[in-house]
């Protein structure tokens, strides 16, 4: 192994904050108020995006919202009063699509988390936020560049992303870090 690996954490986390400070203040408040109202929250994407928006769904149900993951057997029927967070780097991931489309036609206010905002997935979004995380060849106008590979950029921001909405959300339904520990599962 010649010489010393390089590190790269430093140019992550420039990335990250890059694309985190060009999030608009205004959709994130809307999908806060959205979230706060809803009856339930569904949450929906596939691969590493799948992975944050449940972690997202965790703290969710931490915080004492009822929350289902779109693609697990137990889920209910979804419909007005309820919202569907969706997300997908792409926008045009076609299980992600399909479920919103579901929820769309099943009158529940539709939100996407995406880097691609004129991917199919808008189409069905009553609320699409852009997180603008590029990827390697492929960083489009307007997009943050990135070192990292496939959609790494975009999957770091969502977690951080839908981690601040936690802090917000905790804040404004004034819930303490006992109850949410108390919410925990205890059956691992």
């Amino acid at each position: 192994m010649p010489g010393r690996p390089k590190l790269y954490y430093p140019a992550i986390l420039r990335e990250v904050r890059s694309v985190i400070s060009r999030v608009n203040p205004d959709d994130t408040l809307e999908l806060l108020r959205r979230l706060v109202k809803a009856r339930r929250v569904f949450v929906a994407g596939q691969g590493r995006s799948g992975l944050m928006v449940k972690a997202f769904a965790q703290r969710l149900m931490h915080l004492g919202l009822l929350v289902h993951v779109a693609e697990e057997i137990t889920t209910p029927r979804i419909g007005p009063g309820d919202v569907l967070l969706a997300c997908s780097g792409s926008g045009e991931t076609r299980v992600t699509i399909d479920v919103m489309a579901a929820a769309h036609e099943a009158d529940a206010a539709v939100v996407l988390l995406t880097a691609a905002p004129d991917g199919r997935g808008g189409d069905f979004a009553d609320l699409l936020i852009h997180l603008p995380a590029g990827t390697p060849g492929a960083n489009g106008k307007g997009l943050v560049r990135t070192i990292q590979p496939q959609r790494t950029l975009f999957e770091q921001t969502l977690l951080l992303y839908l981690d601040s909405l936690i802090l917000s959300l905790r804040d404004r339904l004034g819930v303490k870090e006992q109850e949410m520990r108390r919410r925990h599962k205890n059956i691992e």
